[in-house]
């Protein structure tokens, strides 16, 4: 794959590694880790869709639903008032924040990079920018595929506080108010995939920014080692990061000059979502450098050397 710019150089035999890197492109990077295997691609697909057979799954079976239409209110099965419906809803609430905390302490903001259904449709957005060259079959059915997820995402949504059955058994007038708010998030979430993506996760998330504050080191996540093969500096890693960080230093607390007010202090790892980006991309370099251990890959922390 050619890049634009300046060659990137292999500083022990100052030859050409294959990559050229000279932007901030994330999106030209998983490119080309794509066309080398993306290796954690099935597994980001297996945990998203675990995550939204959940959300599906709760509405749908009555274990939990707060009906906006008919009062038709149930919980753990059985039609029940709308009091002790909510009291359902805050406890579901809560086992879901208890299960993504308890994940937060052992591997920091896993939840964020694999499971999470708005940080996927920021993927699904870049997957979409990535085939945009060729036009073709592909092209169009990554548009479909992302107009898909949303429209299930936001539809799982919707299940928990209007009973499905409206569109059957209710008036016109309340199909065209559930289907018009149903058009309108889905073009809120189309609009996520195509402007915001993962500046929503750096700046507005509001789980993203209470995990932001209650991290610290985690015993499992990215780990940079300089040993026994040195990081040549390529850049890779920092440019393919969603949130802008650099992941040689997430151990450190860094100060912010991009994002954010100049001089604001914060703890690399905190934010870390934990996506593995920029593993992939830097066993992609070092692919190219036959014996050679990729300076980032997840593992323990504390078990690791920082060089």
């Amino acid at each position: 794959m050619n890049w634009p710019g300046s060659k990137l150089l292999d500083p022990k035999a100052n030859s050409e590694v294959g990559l050229r890197i000279d932007d901030n492109d994330r999106v030209r990077i998983l490119t080309a880790v794509a066309t080398r295997g993306a290796r954690f691609q099935v597994w980001r697909v297996l945990v998203i869709t675990l995550s939204l057979l959940i959300l599906l799954a709760v509405p749908l079976t009555d274990t939990v639903r707060l009906d906006l239409w008919s009062g038709n209110h149930h919980l753990l099965g059985e039609q029940v008032g709308a009091i002790e419906a909510l009291k359902g809803f805050v406890i579901a609430m809560a086992l879901l924040w208890g299960f993504t905390f308890a994940t937060n302490v052992i591997v920091g903001r896993f939840f964020c990079g694999w499971g999470c259904p708005v940080g996927y449709v920021s993927r699904l957005g870049e997957d979409t920018q990535l085939k945009q060259r060729k036009r073709g079959l592909r092209w169009a059915l990554s548009h479909l595929a992302g107009a898909a997820f949303v429209a299930t995402f936001v539809a799982s949504v919707m299940l928990w506080w209007v009973d499905w059955r409206v569109l059957v058994e209710g008036s016109w007038t309340a199909r065209a108010v559930v289907v018009g708010i149903w058009l309108l998030l889905c073009l809120g979430g189309l609009l996520h995939a195509v402007v915001w993506r993962f500046g929503f996760c750096k700046t507005a998330c509001p789980i993203g920014l209470y995990y932001r504050f209650v991290t610290s080191s985690t015993p499992i996540g990215i780990v940079f080692s300089n040993t026994p093969d040195p990081c040549i500096e390529c850049g890779a890693c920092e440019k393919v990061c969603p949130v802008d960080i650099d992941p040689k230093r997430l151990g450190e607390t860094l100060v912010r000059d991009d994002d954010g007010p100049d001089g604001e202090e914060y703890y690399g790892d905190a934010e870390c979502i934990r996506c593995g980006d920029c593993v992939e991309a830097c066993e992609m370099i070092f692919k190219g450098r036959p014996g050679e251990t990729p300076p980032l890959r997840f593992g323990r922390v504390h078990s690791e050397s920082h060089d």
